[in-house]
């Protein structure tokens, strides 16, 4: 059960922008609140912006929604539905909120294509806050699903000479593709994996996202990659399965946790965010497992981001009218470095963490709150195992986020709180000696934390060219501010007792 919720109230007068909406549905796990989003109520302590246009009906007022959440089909009878124009913010449910770019009829429905926005262009003036800990223990599950962004090349690495070797490439070939970008050969656009896009004038076709649910686990497969998100009772765990017939890798990473549990309290003034507290409580550990094999070995390795096309939300109900959720979301980079054919690698462990993280923000001032207790409950270099003639190694970096804010899956405008853990693990022959195996490992945890958004950048870059043909102004990769912190750092290498393992 979600714990009550009060607030704080700022003392603000407020004047209220926009029209003003209405729906009868106050219960975040009504069906309709569920599947799109619960509707905002105006409220006197809350100074909207000018522009906020309140639409009717919340979820009930919902057709559909597009893979990418920005094109929303809506019932063009909702009240207030007649006065969304370009440069106007709609703001129908907790998801249903960005600035409209374009509005036009579709058979009977009313298409609304909107750009994600900051949390500060559509509240002006209010202070948010929990009286006690929301528990993370009852998810809705909203998919995006296949998106094209959801698996990407990560960009070449740096040369000597300060360039990368070649063109950063955004997406695969494969997914769907948002309206008003199409495919395009050689000479056009940015490239996407095998292809490029390039903006064009009519809209394409997309598929539409499947309505949110109540669910703790969903997978989606794109192109040669299958994705499975889980969450949260006991942690937060992102399975992949990557497989292009050359070089397969799957794995789990899991952020363990207790009881999870999430508070925030923060304040807008003149459309700055003033203060803000965020954090999570219930860390228990970190546990990660990976397998990677080579039919090609140094001809071509594995360098792929993976954002898992699944947010699980935690509404928290209307606090001052606003349709707050706490969200949890899961990225993974996975790259192999093998130098020869028919290579196999695999290693696992487990870490334990314990305590809260989060921060505290003054404007200026910031201040990160760290996991503590770290130990090794499994040692990952003492797991690493593999058959190969040469060096053989694989790099996963995972990235958990929890947020609270509004906003669709792959953006949430709000706060953000993230844990990256990164692991490396490494074998070598001792030369001549293909029996002697050289081991070593790397573990990193960072926190990362910030004001309104942080979104990959393969989304950021997606998103941008839909955009680009409503001539839009290009949405950024990160917020209004935000920071990190090195939590640990931690690598050792296990030679066997051999000199032809040294040097």
């Amino acid at each position: 059960m979600l714990t009550a919720l009060t607030v704080l109230l700022s003392g603000v007068v407020a004047c209220q922008g926009g029209n003003g909406g209405d729906s009868a549905v106050v219960d975040p796990y009504d069906p309709a609140a569920v599947r799109y989003g619960l509707a905002p109520q105006p409220h006197p302590d809350v100074t909207y912006q000018p522009d906020v246009v309140f639409v009717g009906g919340g979820g009930n007022a919902v057709r559909s929604v597009t893979d990418d959440g920005l094109t929303w089909r809506i019932d063009p009878e909702a009240k207030h539905a007649e006065d969304l124009a370009p440069g106007r913010v709609m703001f129908l449910t907790s998801r249903a909120v960005g600035r409209v770019v374009q509005v036009r009829r579709d058979g009977g429905d009313l298409a609304v294509t909107i750009a994600p926005v900051e949390l500060t262009e559509v509240i002006r003036d209010g202070s948010f806050r929990t009286d006690g800990p929301v528990t993370l223990d009852r998810p809705i599950a909203y998919s995006a699903g296949t998106p094209a962004w959801t698996v990407a090349d990560l960009p070449p690495e740096p040369t000597p000479s300060g360039g990368t070797g070649g063109g950063a490439v955004i997406a695969e070939s494969g997914g769907g593709l948002p309206d008003g970008v199409a495919r395009a050969g050689p000479g056009g656009g940015s490239p996407v994996g095998r292809a490029r896009l390039v903006p064009v004038g009519a809209p394409a076709p997309r598929p539409p996202a499947p309505p949110g649910r109540l669910s703790g686990k969903e997978t989606a497969r794109t192109g040669d990659a299958q994705l499975t998100a889980e969450c949260c009772g006991d942690g937060v765990t992102a399975r992949f399965d990557y497989d292009d017939s050359e070089i397969r890798m799957n794995g789990s990473v899991s952020l363990l946790m207790d009881r999870p549990r999430g508070t925030f309290d923060f304040a807008i003034s003149g459309a700055t965010i003033t203060r803000a507290e965020f954090s999570i409580t219930g860390g228990a550990g970190l546990r990660v497992a990976v397998k990677a094999a080579t039919k090609v070995g140094n001809t071509r390795n594995l360098s792929k981001s993976l954002v898992l096309p699944t947010s699980f939300d935690f509404p928290v109900g209307t606090i001052l009218g606003v349709p707050f959720s706490v969200r949890v979301s899961q990225s993974l980079e996975i790259k192999t470095a093998f130098s020869a054919k028919d290579g196999y690698l695999e290693a696992g462990g487990e870490y334990s963490l314990s305590g809260a993280f989060g921060y505290g923000y003054h404007r200026p001032y910031w201040g990160p709150v760290s996991p503590g207790g770290f130990g090794v409950r499994k040692s990952l270099t003492n797991s690493i195992t593999g058959v190969s003639v040469g060096v053989s190694g694989l790099v996963v970096s995972y990235d958990v986020k929890f947020s609270v804010g509004i906003g669709v899956v792959g953006f949430h405008a709000g706060l953000y709180v993230a844990l990256r853990a990164s692991v490396g693990a490494s074998l070598g022959s001792g030369a001549g000696a293909p029996l002697l195996a050289c081991r070593g490992a790397g573990f990193g945890l960072t926190l990362r934390y910030g004001l309104d958004y942080s979104i990959p950048k393969v989304v950021a870059d997606v998103l941008n060219f839909f955009l680009r043909t409503f001539n839009t102004k290009p949405i950024k990769q990160r917020g209004e501010l935000g920071d990190e912190h090195v939590v640990l750092r931690r690598s050792e290498t296990v030679p066997p007792d051999a000199p032809l393992c040294v040097g």
